[in-house]
């Protein structure tokens, strides 16, 4: 029998059966299964979603296709009560949403379709929850694990993760949790040496639970975590061809381009129960520091070596900094109910600041060249705040007939100063700009239950993205917008859940359309790099999840999605898109098949063992007023794992891609690499390791 799920998609613990939209959960077994370190480890299990990564650290999400490589997230983060990484377009949210190690994690929820009604900004896919492990009153908990691993063509690495639960009294606890991980590195440089994309992620968790009276309940968490890249993922491929120019995993840089991110969250949440009605008060502020290093020889080394008479590289530095502070307050009705509903206001604050510098240095050596540091400064400093109330409700009608609804009234006010400064971009200059937006999001289900275990719903909900400011000088031309709009998507679905078979075997059935309107883009506009707003474009699909336990022990599962994202009306001619192009990075098919058996082999000892088989279907890339949208070939992953738990201790054996297959998840422009070709992000090859763990 399958164990009944629980979510809290809805902003209220129910029965994943019974919340009518798309919600698939990732729970701590099955990421312990896939030996899970990173997003690429477990988000591609789950119906209609895919990452595009080209660095640790550095991966934008995708849900039902929705995506056109614009710096604006189109799907929204949330860690517990959280949102995190930025709501802008200004300060790189696309790309910087948080690979948080998945240790001690409770589960990992995805709603996939728009969740503007209690989500608000950015959550035009839909949404990614991480639900974090809370602390418990009742028992002493201890769980340890330990694992190395051996890449093919490259190196080896390892891991160590531990978490504690210890109760203070009946009313309070404390959880702590900490990760090491030594990324092997697996792509070669010629010049710069051996597996330059190894790297490190480490970080820790806390939580304190406290009851100081039985209708109040407070708990305080953070989270850190720390991701240092030596280099990305790309190998150097043929612009036009995408094959190898200079052998499989090896790509050519001038210079290094390491990557580190900070991430830290700290939330307080309250809960209050009246009795009729809870009260919900989460406290949060967040941060996000990234220093990055690319390599832009590609793009300025002519300039600069033509300019100055010597061979030149190019690296740009950057650093990010993110501040974020977040209030919720909502009140929501206890109990069942003929009518149960939740109502809230929300606050955010950011301010972001985004600095870029342009340096020169000796092609061949890689040393800075004299005088000529600071070519071009350029300084972003933002500010976003947002408030917003909203309502959520179900009626239940009739024991078998529920309707949810609700609506959100978001008001955003943004500013932004740019400086810039240096040689390349002509002396000192200031620039301001500002803008606001107004925008309301819904969402009606109509849902029908024939039994307890099935419910069939139809849903339509709206989902956006801000809009922000464009930062030009006063003499730029009246073409060039000095601001972009909010884009909307609006979800129409219509789907079955069901428990069948004595809840042996699980369902879940979704057919999906979205309309996307006034799509934002990141283009040139008579010579000016602007956001702005245009095109339009549909997503529409089919997505099917079945797990099943024919017998004890076993557990087979299948996950899989159809997806047909095109545009329906053409981009603006500078970004290279025209109706019928399909929207970047999203299979057509996607599909996963597991199989999981577990059996006792005496009283203390159990064995396991398990496979699953990933498929990625055909992708185009980004839009590309050169090249044109480029076709990427299907690629599969096979893991596998197999091991025993004698009494409190685990050891297990597993494996990552064991076809060592070599599929593009991202690919760069052109000139993205020094030799004018275009980098290939590839998925890392093969990997065999082991894992020792204990438990208390």
């Amino acid at each position: 029998m399958l164990d009944e799920i629980v979510v809290t998609a809805q902003k209220r613990e129910e029965r994943l059966l019974d919340v009518p939209q798309s919600v698939s959960v990732l729970s701590a077994q099955t990421l312990a299964q896939a030996h899970a370190e990173r997003f690429s480890d477990y988000l591609t299990r789950i119906p209609s979603a895919a990452i595009v990564e080209n660095q640790a650290g550095q991966a934008r999400l995708l849900l039902r296709g929705i995506n056109t490589g614009g710096v604006g997230a189109t799907v929204a983060t949330y860690v517990d009560e959280t949102p995190y990484g930025s709501a802008t377009a200004l300060a790189n949210g696309a790309v910087l949403a948080p690979d948080l190690d998945p240790s001690d994690l409770e589960r990992v929820e995805v709603l996939r379709g728009p969740q503007g009604t209690l989500y608000g900004a950015n959550s035009l896919g839909g949404l990614v929850k991480y639900v974090t492990a809370a602390p418990n009153t009742t028992a002493t908990q201890f769980s340890a694990e330990t694992s190395v691993e051996d890449v093919a063509h490259g190196t080896t690495g390892w891991s160590a993760r531990a978490a504690g639960n210890l109760p203070l009294s009946e009313t309070a606890a404390v959880r702590v949790s900490g990760s090491y991980r030594e990324d092997p590195g697996y792509i070669d440089d010629p010049r710069l040496g051996h597996d330059v994309n190894d790297g490190e992620t480490y970080g820790g968790r806390a939580s304190i639970l406290w009851r100081p009276i039985t209708d109040l309940t407070l708990r305080a968490s953070a989270v850190a975590q720390n991701i240092r890249s030596n280099g990305p993922n790309g190998v150097d491929v043929d612009p036009v061809t995408l094959e190898p120019v200079s052998g499989a995993l090896i790509q050519n840089r001038t210079v290094r381009e390491p990557n580190a991110i900070d991430y830290r969250i700290y939330n307080l949440t309250g809960e209050y129960d009246f009795g009729a009605v809870a009260l919900t008060s989460s406290t949060s502020t967040s941060t996000l520091d990234q220093v990055q290093v690319q390599d832009a020889t590609g793009v300025y080394g002519d300039l600069l070596t033509g300019a100055f008479g010597t061979p030149l590289g190019a690296p740009l530095d950057q650093r990010m900094a993110q501040r974020r502070f977040t209030q919720e307050l909502r009140l929501a009705s206890s109990g069942p109910k003929v009518l149960e509903w939740t109502v809230g206001g929300y606050y955010t604050r950011e301010r972001n600041r985004l600095d870029q510098v342009l340096n020169a240095v000796d092609a061949d050596t890689g040393a800075p060249a004299a005088g000529l540091s600071g070519l071009a400064v350029v300084g972003l400093a933002s500010h976003y705040d947002e408030y917003a109330g909203f309502a959520n409700g179900t009626l239940h009608l009739s024991p078998r007939f529920d309707v949810t609804a609700g609506g959100r009234y978001s008001h955003n006010r943004q500013s932004a100063v740019q400086t810039t400064s240096g040689l390349l971009v002509g002396g000192d200059l200031a620039l301001d700009a500002s803008s606001s937006d107004n925008v309301f999001t819904y969402s009606i289900a109509p849902a029908f239950k024939p039994n307890r275990d099935t419910t069939i719903y139809a849903r339509v909900a709206r989902g956006y993205r801000p809009g922000g400011p464009n930062v030009l000088p006063p003499a730029a031309p009246t073409a060039v917008p000095r601001q972009f709009g909010a884009d909307t998507t609006t979800n129409y679905e219509l789907g079955v859940k069901a428990d069948l078979l004595d809840r042996r075997l699980s369902l879940e059935l979704t057919g999906f359309l979205i309309d996307w309107k006034n799509i934002q883009l990141l283009a040139d506009v008579g010579g000016f790099a602007v956001n702005t707003n245009g095109g339009s474009a549909r997503s529409k699909g089919v997505e099917l999840a079945l797990t099943a336990r024919p017998v004890a022990g076993l557990t087979l599962g299948a996950n899989g999605a159809y997806v047909d994202a095109q545009l329906t009306e053409d981009a603006p001619a500078l970004i290279g898109g025209a109706s019928g192009d399909w929207l970047p990075y999203a299979p057509r098919v996607a599909t996963t098949f597991s199989a999981d058996y577990e059996r006792p082999l005496s009283d203390k000892v159990t064995g396991r063992a398990g496979v699953s088989w990933r498929h990625t279907g055909k992708r185009r890339s980004d839009f590309d007023t050169n090249y044109g949208q480029r076709h990427l070939e299907a690629f599969d992953q096979v893991d596998a794992y197999a091991g025993v738990t004698i009494d409190r201790f685990r050891l297990e054996a597993f494996a990552r891609n064991l076809t060592d297959s070599d599929g593009v998840v991202a690919l760069g422009g052109a000139g993205s690499a020094p030799n004018g070709a275009a980098s290939a992000a590839v998925v890392r090859p093969r990997s065999i390791g082991v894992t020792l763990g204990v438990r208390y």
